[in-house]
């Protein structure tokens, strides 16, 4: 679908393609780089829990009564079990896990059955799904703008976008997503420029493959039908029956998940999405929209609820440059493109953003606020920016304001260069949920400079394995839900204790002195050295 009318400006752009070329290659590059060093946190460590076909209630039973156990049998929960096969993954994820469809999960479990467990190369796989999103956003911009310079600048913005950078590192699904939304939004374009059986079976088939990779995909299908109506004033045209008729294809071919979803609804087995209906001010709800878009360009410090309002003052000017940036960019699309292209734009970005932001008004939850759930609006704000600045680039004939959007354009690369450079050695970064704040990287650092040390703990199990990616082999643990079960060994030198809870830390304090754990000046968050005072039998 050609959609941009506007007179062709013959200049050599050869070396902006060589610049884009380039930044495509950093991008990857920074998509590989130091990928199975940071932490493996609590998502991820149910993916490979999932793949190994253990459940999270054996791990409990099995392990947490106060025997030591080394590290490398706890890590056997974290690997597949080739003899079981991948229906014993599926099963898993069916049983405690369903409202993450199993697409991503199948390619994992193969993905590790033919080049093996590591951090690295379960995350890797992510990592390439996201590099072909780059080549899906090449041809999506192909279909959707005239001005070729558009697709060269989405491009850059993606590969060098500290938010697609985090996605393509980490062993979820929300990498194959943003391909599945690409493909499905670029197989709708082709279907209603071509008007074919075949090109619509095709959109049907990118349907399923998305509400196979993740629920939300609903509200994407949504605004292709805001969109179709739209550009056809609400009338019942073969289009539209087509769409509908793609649609129900895709949701009867997802039926069969939808059923094991209803039954882990009913039966109450899902239960790890509690912390979504947590009740969120809107003050504060408004404030993670503006810093999500914000990390969509740039992302320099890490930011959570610990983090004091001086360390991110600075971070207010960058954010009004780049929602007056949007702002003008929305109305510079709608100005300067006809209706099949901004209304493209505008539902991509506002379906998806609306469904999850009008529940979290009404309930103050607070799934608006997660950026993961907001892929398609964000694709759909870095097609805006890229076609602003595409247009001034090529299009205005002011010497003075051509080097102003340059200097825009470029500060913009910058910012996702720069974010890129300090993301990729870090350990840890926000993505990483409640692991962030303990510094799981730390607690690693200091229990792998001693040997044959053993940790005692009642943290939750997702922390300790974790843990277990990022410890030496001689590590071991000591893991109990109840303090009493405990019968620490009076012969080990290297006692630590991690994350414990207040009853555990009380029990202790009785016999052993408890104290924290130093990098440099620094306490680590959630370690301490145990040293007996008065052991008994």
């Amino acid at each position: 679908m050609k959609t941009l009318a506007i007179p062709h400006h013959k200049r050599d752009f050869f070396w902006l393609k060589i610049l884009v070329i380039s930044i495509v290659l950093l991008g990857i590059c920074f998509r590989f780089a130091n990928i199975g060093h940071k932490v493996y946190w609590t998502d991820e460590v149910y993916t490979s829990l999932w793949l190994s076909g253990h459940s999270s209630l054996e791990i409990i039973e099995k392990f947490y009564h106060g025997e030591i156990v080394n590290l490398g049998i706890l890590k056997e929960y974290q690997q597949i079990n080739i003899a079981q096969g991948i229906s014993s993954a599926i099963t898993r994820l069916a049983l405690e896990d369903s409202q993450h469809p199993p697409l991503y999960y199948c390619l994992a479990w193969f993905w590790s059955a033919w080049f093996g467990n590591s951090v690295a190369t379960i995350r890797s796989l992510s990592a390439i799904i996201s590099v072909f999103s780059l080549a899906g956003i090449y041809y999506l911009c192909q279909e959707l703008f005239e001005l070729s310079l558009t697709k060269w600048v989405a491009i850059s913005l993606i590969a060098i976008s500290p938010f697609h950078l985090l996605y393509a590192q980490e062993a979820r699904e929300y990498s194959l997503w943003t391909l599945t939304i690409i493909i499905s939004n670029y197989s709708l374009l082709l279907a209603l420029r071509k008007k074919s059986f075949f090109s619509w079976l095709i959109y049907a088939i990118t349907l399923t493959i998305s509400f196979y990779t993740f629920l939300f995909s609903i509200f994407v299908a949504l605004g292709h039908g805001i969109y179709i109506l739209g550009i056809k004033s609400y009338k019942t045209t073969k289009i539209l029956i087509a769409y509908l008729l793609s649609l129900v294809a895709a949701i009867i071919t997802f039926a069969p998940w939808l059923i094991v979803i209803y039954q882990g609804k009913t039966s109450g087995r899902i239960q790890r999405l509690d912390w979504l209906i947590e009740k969120t001010s809107l003050p504060a709800l408004i404030g993670k929209w503006l810093l999500n878009i914000t990390r969509i360009f740039l992302d320099l410090i890490i930011i959570n609820e610990n983090t004091s309002i001086k360390a991110i003052v600075w971070l207010i000017p960058f954010t009004l440059g780049f929602l007056i940036l949007i702002g003008y960019g929305l109305y510079y699309v709608c100005r300067s493109t006809p209706k099949t292209t901004w209304l493209f734009i505008l539902t991509l970005i506002f379906t998806t953003a609306i469904a999850l932001i009008i529940p979290d008004i009404i309930f103050g939850s607070r799934s608006s606020g997660v950026i993961r759930y907001l892929i398609p609006s964000f694709l759909g704000i870095q097609l805006v920016i890229a076609y602003l600045l595409a247009s001034k680039l090529v299009l205005i004939q002011s010497l003075k304001w051509q080097t102003i959007w340059r200097l825009i354009t470029i500060f913009i690369i910058s910012c996702g260069v720069v974010s890129c450079v300090i993301i990729s050695p870090a350990g840890i970064w926000w993505n990483k949920g409640a692991a962030n704040n303990l510094r799981l990287d730390q607690v690693a650092v200091v229990i792998n400079q001693t040997s044959d040390s053993v940790v005692v703990s009642d943290a939750k199990f997702p922390y300790i394995l974790g843990l277990t990616h990022i410890l030496k082999s001689d590590v071991n643990f000591q893991l109990a839900t109840q303090p009493q079960d405990l019968l620490i060994p009076k012969t080990k030198e290297n006692l630590f204790l991690f994350y414990p809870s207040r009853k555990l830390y009380k029990y202790l304090k009785i016999n052993y002195n408890l104290s924290p754990v130093y990098i440099g000046k620094n306490p680590v968050l959630g370690l301490w050295k145990l040293d007996a005072v008065n052991q008994h039998n």
